[in-house]
C-alpha cells in the first residue's frame, strides 16, 4: 500500500517583502516534501494596498491551496471553524514562519508564541517545525558576522535548519518559478520600449509614512538623472493608486519610458524587475522583488528598523540609510522628528548610488550604450 503524502501547513502572514524574505524557507519546504500536499495559512486578504502572499508565490509549486487567517480576531466562533477547516485536512506538520511579534516582555511574547502553538495543536497537528525556541527566535539579536541586526531571511533559514542548511547567495533559493504565460504578458507590456535600449525600473510606493521619500525629491531625481542616462528608458511600477505619481515620475524624467503602475501583476512586474538594469526605490516590497530577481537596488531607507534586518538580498546593492538619534523607533507615521532620517536622504546620494551600480553593470555588459 503507497504511503500518503505528508500534509503541511506553512503559516506565514505579511505581504510582498515579507513573502520574498521567506522565499528561501519556502524552497527549502518544498525540497524536503517534494510530493507533500501544503496547504498555506496567510492573512487573505491584506490589510491597506498590499498583495497577499499567495499571489506572489504563484499556483502550483509553494503551495496547494490557501485557508484565509483571519488577523486580530477575538471572535471563538471564527477560530474553532479555522480549526475545524485544518482538522478535515488532516495536517501532520505545520511550519511556522511567523515573524515574532515582539511585545512588551519577553514573557508576554513567549506566551503569544504559546498561544500559536496551542492552536494548531487543538487542530490536530503532530508535528511542529520552527517554532521559536532560543532567544534570538523571540528578540531581535545581533548578527556576530555583520555586527547589524540579524537578515531576516537568514532568521527564517535558521528556524527551519532541521530541513537542512539554505544557502542564502544560491540564486536557486530565490526563483519566483515564473509560468511561460507570465513571462508572455510581461514581454507583452514592455513591447511600447524601444528595443535594444536598456532601462531602469522604479517604485515610489510604500506601506509606512515614515518610508516615504516624498514626491518632490523623485520628480527632481528624475530630472536630474535621466541627463546623465542618454538614450536609457525608465519604467515606472507600483500599485493602481501610484498611477498618477506614476505619471508624473515620467514627466520629469522626460524621456523614453513606460508608466506601468497598476497595469502588472506583482509576478509579472518581478518579470519586468529581472529585465531592468538597476531599481531605485524605497524600502518596500518592489525592492525586495527586484533583488529576488538578481536586480541590484538603489534602496533608499528611513531609520524606522536598524540596518540589514530588512536589507534586500544581494551583494551589488546600494543602500542609503542614516542612523539618526532616533533609529529603530518602529513607527509607521513620524510626526513628532518629521522623518528627519529619510528627508536628510539627498538626490545626489541616490544619483550617486544608481551611476555606481551601473557602471558596474557596464563592466560585465558590453552591449550596454
Amino acid at each position: 500500500m503507497a504511503v500518503s503524502p505528508k500534509r503541511i501547513l506553512i503559516y506565514r502572514l505579511g505581504s510582498l517583502g515579507d513573502t520574498v524574505m521567506a522565499l528561501p524557507a519556502f524552497h527549502k519546504i518544498r525540497q524536503a516534501y517534494p510530493d507533500a500536499d501544503i496547504t498555506l495559512l496567510t492573512n487573505s486578504p491584506v490589510a491597506n494596498k498590499a498583495a497577499p502572499l499567495a499571489s506572489i508565490l504563484g499556483q502550483g509549486y509553494f503551495f496547494d491551496r490557501v485557508l484565509a487567517y483571519p488577523v486580530g480576531t477575538r471572535s471563538p466562533a471564527v477560530l474553532l471553524g479555522l480549526v475545524k477547516q485544518i482538522r478535515e485536512l488532516k495536517i501532520d506538520t505545520v511550519v511556522y514562519l511567523a515573524g515574532v511579534r515582539i511585545l512588551k516582555t519577553l514573557a508576554k511574547t513567549k506566551l503569544t508564541v504559546f498561544r500559536d502553538w496551542l492552536f494548531f495543536k487543538a487542530a490536530g497537528v503532530k508535528n511542529t517545525i520552527g517554532f521559536p525556541s532560543v532567544l534570538p527566535d523571540f528578540e531581535l539579536s545581533v548578527d556576530n558576522h555583520t555586527g547589524d541586526l540579524e537578515w531576516e531571511a537568514k532568521r527564517l533559514a535558521r528556524r527551519v535548519r532541521v530541513l537542512g542548511d539554505i544557502a542564502l547567495d544560491d540564486d536557486t533559493y530565490w526563483d519566483l518559478k515564473f509560468s511561460s504565460e507570465e513571462i508572455k504578458t510581461a514581454g507583452e507590456k514592455l513591447a511600447p520600449l524601444a528595443a535594444g535600449l536598456p532601462f531602469i525600473a522604479a517604485s515610489t510606493g510604500t506601506k509606512s509614512h515614515v518610508n516615504d521619500w516624498e514626491e518632490h525629491n523623485w520628480l527632481n531625481l528624475l530630472k536630474q538623472l535621466s541627463p546623465l542616462l542618454p538614450g536609457w528608458q525608465l519604467v515606472m511600477i507600483g500599485g493602481p493608486d501610484e498611477f498618477d505619481e506614476g505619471t508624473k515620475c515620467m514627466e520629469a524624467w522626460g524621456g523614453a519610458g513606460l508608466n506601468l503602475c497598476g497595469q502588472t501583476s506583482p509576478r509579472v512586474s518581478g518579470i519586468v524587475l529581472k529585465l531592468a538594469k538597476v531599481f531605485i526605490g524605497h524600502d518596500s516590497g518592489p525592492m525586495h522583488l527586484a533583488a529576488a530577481v538578481g536586480t541590484p537596488c538603489a534602496a533608499i531607507f528611513s531609520a524606522r528598523h536598524f540596518p540589514r534586518q530588512w536589507y534586500p538580498r544581494g551583494n551589488f546593492n546600494k543602500i542609503i540609510y542614516h542612523k539618526t538619534d532616533c533609529a529603530g523607533c518602529g513607527l509607521d507615521v513620524c510626526v513628532v522628528q518629521q522623518k528627519k532620517c529619510i528627508l536628510s536622504v539627498t538626490t545626489d546620494e541616490v544619483i550617486a548610488a544608481v551611476m555606481d551600480i551601473l557602471g558596474r553593470v557596464k563592466s560585465n555588459n558590453s552591449n550596454i550604450q
